[in-house]
């Protein structure tokens, strides 16, 4: 999950990471980040969401969306249907070898703090963190912007 303003949340299997992230360029970030503990409800809410991945569609699905854009009432069930299955590798979908994919669902929320108060203390904590990285790290860029 991720929010526009460099706020990222990582989920594992076993482990839950929180980020903020600064970018340098297209292709380059700073920031900082600090493991979450593992009790906490904010984060059960969120891994409830469907899996990330590619999941192949069949010309029937194809069709289906697009009525659905259509029709607005079948929408829901169409697309939850094709979010519901679980989703394939790369090297799977070579061998299934579909013309159309559907990749996401990508969360976005506008503030991971809305998730929680012990969040809320933890994005305050890694921005303050993080804009003191890029401030030593960088410092000609940092004084443009902060």
């Amino acid at each position: 999950m991720s929010t526009p303003r460099g706020d990222m949340l990582v989920l594992g299997p076993d482990s839950a990471f929180q980020l903020k992230m600064i970018p340098l360029n297209p292709r380059e970030f700073t920031g900082a980040g600090i493991e979450l503990p593992s009790p906490q409800a904010a984060l059960d809410s969120v891994k409830s969401s469907p899996e990330f991945g590619l999941r192949p569609l069949s010309d029937r699905d194809f069709e289906r969306i697009i009525k659905s854009l259509l029709q607005p009432d079948l929408a829901r069930s169409s697309i939850d249907s094709i979010i519901r299955r679980a989703p394939m590798s790369p090297l799977d979908l070579d061998r299934i070898k579909s013309s159309h994919l559907l990749t996401g669902p990508i969360l976005a929320r506008p503030d991971l703090a809305s998730l929680s108060p012990e969040m809320s203390k933890l994005t305050s904590m890694l921005e303050k963190e993080a804009e003191r990285t890029f401030r030593e790290r960088y410092p000609m860029r940092a004084g443009m912007y902060f």
